[in-house]
């Protein structure tokens, strides 16, 4: 996906305004260390991937047990939230294309309503980096952010997930429970 001069240029100009803290916090998958009980999803950009979205919010919910749909929140385009149907989760927070500012990034109300949630690990499921995940990734505050492997997801993300040749989504949604510790 190619993104636009102007987007290219407000990234750069809010990594600049913005330290680059991915926390501060240490996380361990150990009995006696904290591990991660609470959840952000950030599902993807786009529609297409949206079936995938869906089996990986699933499965988390039910790996997680009874108590999953309320360790999970949510947070994503509306079109791909309807697809999804989030009837079940309590906590999501969906936007449109009202709630971006003039360069295609999140408006300020987005970005407080983000910069409110408490979550131990950020999850985003975009396979290539999508400047507006991104950019709602670096306004939480979390000890864990995972993303998929792009040139540009080190500024944002702790762990990035790399996927071989023509691996299937899947593959890296199954290392994503692995790294969360969650079977």
């Amino acid at each position: 996906m190619e993104i636009s001069k102007k987007t290219k240029a407000a990234l750069w100009w809010n990594r600049l305004g913005t330290k680059k803290d991915l926390g501060s916090e240490t996380m361990s998958l150990s009995v006696n260390g904290r591990r991660a009980l609470r959840f952000l999803i950030i599902l993807p950009e786009h529609t297409t991937q949206s079936e995938l979205a869906k089996r990986f919010v699933f499965s988390i919910r039910n790996a997680l047990g009874p108590e999953g749909v309320n360790q999970i929140k949510i947070l994503g385009p509306a079109i791909v939230g309807n697809l999804i149907n989030l009837e079940d989760f309590h906590d999501f927070i969906l936007y449109t294309e009202t709630d971006l500012n003039r360069w295609g990034l999140p408006g300020k109300e987005l970005i407080w309503s983000c910069q409110r949630i408490k979550v131990d690990a950020v999850l985003d499921l975009n396979q290539e980096f999508a400047p507006i995940s991104a950019t709602i990734c670096s306004k939480i505050i979390a000890p864990l952010k995972v993303g998929f492997f792009s040139d540009q997801g080190e500024n944002y993300y702790n762990i990035m997930i790399q996927r071989y040749g023509t691996d299937l989504m899947e593959s890296g949604f199954s290392e994503i429970f692995q790294i969360l510790g969650i079977k």
